[in-house]
């Protein structure tokens, strides 16, 4: 069994996954979502779409709040 991973959206150093496992000739088994941020939170994962989505809004708005994320957008090393 293989697992799929789909970068779903980024921004401001936020990263959203869908995370795929697999079952035989590459067919979805079952998925979820993983939150990736910079700040000091941990990575996050969701079995809910719309709840990943909200969480992944949320943190953008976090991470645009913050001096370090804002200060690396500056300099050009985050989107």
């Amino acid at each position: 069994m293989g697992t799929r991973k789909t970068l779903v959206r980024s921004r401001a150093g936020v990263k959203l996954l869908r995370i795929e496992h697999l079952a035989g000739r590459q067919k979805g088994l079952q998925s979820s979502w993983r939150l990736l941020t910079l700040r000091t939170n941990a990575p996050r994962a969701f079995a809910d779409e719309m709840e990943a989505e909200d969480a992944f809004d949320m943190e953008v708005i976090a991470s645009l709040t913050d001096p370090t994320i804002i200060a690396m957008q500056r300099r050009g090393l985050i989107d």
